[in-house]
């Protein structure tokens, strides 16, 4: 859970306020991609995530100041903020055209700091957790859906049948 908070809970990377600044300077054919309504729209989705995960990462917060372990908050901001990280990165590359491929940080706005994002946003995908475990975790804890059938839980590892011999 530690792992999963360190994770989830960081803020690294670009995000709302670099992404409208960088729709302000782009023009798309009907002009300042910030006028654009599906701009705008994704924008707006992701504020939304980020207020959800500032409120969600409070709830740890609380938990922890009662001397209490945080239950499975975490596991819900690690998933989404990884996710999240990842599209708003490929969003803004697409809307720098070409000029997304590129990672001279001379030539790309925030020095290339999205194509940076989205090139490691595997890792933060992966890392403290993958997204389907996170999903399982969600599932099972938060929304109390019963558990995936899983034959060998009350076996040893030891014990578990394999392919050898």
């Amino acid at each position: 859970m530690n792992e999963r908070a360190a994770i989830g809970g960081a803020d690294a990377g670009l995000g709302i306020r670099e992404l409208i600044e960088l729709a302000r300077s782009i023009e798309l054919p009907d002009g300042p991609a910030i006028k654009n309504a599906a701009v705008r729209e994704k924008i707006a989705d992701w504020h939304i995530q980020a207020e959800g995960l500032k409120y969600t990462g409070f709830r740890s917060i609380t938990a922890l100041s009662k001397g209490q372990t945080p239950g499975p908050e975490n596991s819900i901001t690690k998933a989404v903020s990884a996710a999240r990280g990842q599209d708003l990165a490929a969003f803004a590359m697409e809307l720098m055209e070409m000029g997304g491929i590129l990672r001279d940080d001379a030539l790309v706005p925030y020095a290339a700091g999205f194509q940076e994002q989205w090139i490691s946003s595997p890792a933060s995908r992966i890392a403290g957790g993958t997204d389907e475990i996170l999903r399982n975790i969600i599932a099972e804890r938060v929304l109390g859906l019963p558990g995936e059938i899983r034959v060998d839980k009350d076996i040893p590892f030891n014990e578990l049948p394999t392919g050898a011999g």
